[in-house]
């Protein structure tokens, strides 16, 4: 197998790795859901915005190996975690399409804006009602952004059969 091959199947396998732990991560969720469906009291809400930081985390890592791969590197400095998520709903002309949908870039931004909260702010100071308006698209943002990394990877499968029926 050629180079340009085994580069492409490892950035595949990587970035569906990383989505398997971001699907055990929303089967946890579901089942905290379904263990606590009443009212939540301050613990269980900082539980369930752990659960929605750790969502965009996994989201992140998996751009992080799409940009460091294919893009030249996850760029620096203070916003660069804004930069990554519109870097995923941008065409890079003659390498790749969009990694994301803009509706879905418009959603994940809500989840990268709660994340930066979660970690800078106290648990007590969480917005309930953010949290609540997240939990709406909470599980639709996590269909949809499976679905297109799916589709991205399909995109990567193609590549891999150009380069082979090229040799």
């Amino acid at each position: 197998m050629k180079r340009d091959e085994l580069f492409l199947k490892r950035i595949s396998a990587e970035v569906i790795s990383e989505l398997g732990h971001v699907s055990r991560l929303m089967g946890e969720y579901d089942d905290f859901i379904n263990r606590y469906p009443e009212h939540m009291d301050t613990y269980l809400l900082r539980v369930k915005a752990s659960f929605m930081a750790d969502f965009y985390m996994g989201v992140e890592k998996v751009f992080k190996i799409i940009a460091e791969e294919l893009n030249g590197g996850v760029q620096r400095g203070e916003e660069w975690h804004k930069r990554l998520l519109h870097t995923m709903a941008v065409e890079v002309r003659g390498v790749r399409p969009a990694v994301i949908s803009d509706e879905l870039y418009q959603d994940l931004l809500k989840f990268l804006g709660f994340r930066h909260v979660v970690r800078q702010a106290y648990g007590f100071q969480l917005d309930e009602k953010k949290l609540a308006d997240l939990d709406k698209i909470f599980r639709g943002t996590w269909k949809r952004f499976s679905r297109e990394i799916r589709k991205f990877c399909s995109f990567l499968e193609g590549k891999l059969k150009e380069l082979k029926r090229d040799r």
